[in-house]
């Protein structure tokens, strides 16, 4: 009994620690929140602020869509104060999140917490840069980071910065794909060593496709799993 007890107890300040923590969730080119909300629904079933942002990802560049994150990042600031602030993205919504992070009125608060990236195209996309070749490609993608992702050599996303030291970071890559067009491990998408950062990591594989990684429980479990560990 008196060992239940304490379990309890330990659970129930672990789970109000947890409430404290917020986490943001960013989709990727061409998806909106939706893509992410099961995944936001989870966070918050367990008790944590989420904030589950949608943006017009063909509208803008990837600075301007990070500019417009930093603004959300400032109101959760003012929100939740000396609260950090963690990330969960998917694709592009990885480099929009590097490029907030650097952006000089980003909140500190959002520096100190962690982020888990998944399938995101750290140094570009050899499949994008292939099929930039075709018009029909370039028109529905459009002229701003739809472009940006046809275009952007390996070490062109470099210009966005990295992430905080001290902030930890998780990748999870998918690696079910087998995309002709990519030479290697691929999600049908990303090529396994394109999710990749320059700077300090972890970096976890799981069988599952680009656009479906947002949806896989197992990456749900992982990405729980790696923001909770803050709090041991």
């Amino acid at each position: 009994m008196k060992k239940l007890l304490c379990s309890l107890i330990i659970l129930a300040l672990s789970m109000s620690l947890q409430a404290t923590e917020s986490v943001v969730f960013v989709h990727g080119f061409m998806r909106s929140s939706r893509s992410m909300a099961l995944l936001a629904k989870s966070f918050k079933k367990e008790g944590w602020h989420t904030l589950n942002w949608s943006y017009p990802s063909r509208k803008k560049r990837i600075e301007a869509h990070a500019e417009d994150l930093v603004q959300k990042l400032i109101q959760l600031a003012d929100e939740k104060p000396d609260t950090p602030i963690s990330f969960v993205t998917h694709s592009m919504g990885g480099l929009i999140t590097r490029a907030a992070l650097n952006h000089p009125d980003c909140p500190e608060v959002a520096k100190h917490g962690r982020a888990v990236l998944l399938a995101p195209p750290n140094r570009g996309a050899i499949f994008g840069r292939r099929l930039h070749r075709y018009s029909l490609v370039r028109k529905l993608l459009g002229n701003h980071s739809g472009e940006e992702l046809l275009t952007t050599p390996m070490d062109g996303f470099d210009r966005l910065g990295n992430f905080p030291e001290g902030l930890d970071v998780l990748i999870i890559s998918g690696t079910s794909g087998a995309n002709p067009l990519i030479p290697e491990s691929n999600d049908w998408v990303v090529e396994y060593r394109e999710s990749c950062l320059p700077t300090s990591h972890f970096h976890e594989k799981c069988r599952s496709w680009h656009s479906f990684i947002t949806f896989s429980p197992e990456v749900i479990r992982r990405t729980k799993r790696f923001l909770s560990q803050k709090l041991s």
